[in-house]
């Protein structure tokens, strides 16, 4: 299985950055009723990849405080069926 990708400039598609950058088009549009400009898209591309490995190092750095618990289905190869993270509301 592979690992979670944040994406770099040079590596972008199939990351979370690219991911976010196409949420961001998506309500753009619906908001603003027109599509995300093109300018600036290389400076969205850098943030997007920041953010998105920001994110991945932080989730990963604590991980131990995140996930509360994991429940499986022994009978469908050990397949996860709930998953509790200890996130405040």
């Amino acid at each position: 299985m592979a690992g979670l990708k944040a994406g770099t400039s040079a590596d972008f598609s199939g990351s979370l950055a690219e991911a976010i950058e196409q949420a961001l088009a998506k309500e753009w549009q619906t908001v603003k009723g027109s599509a995300l400009p093109g300018d600036g898209s290389d400076d969205r591309k850098l943030l997007w990849v920041a953010v998105a490995n920001g994110l991945l190092n932080y989730l990963k750095a604590n991980q131990n405080d995140i996930l509360t618990s994991i429940t499986l289905d022994s009978s469908a190869a050990n397949t996860v069926t709930a998953l509790e993270l200890n996130v405040p509301e």
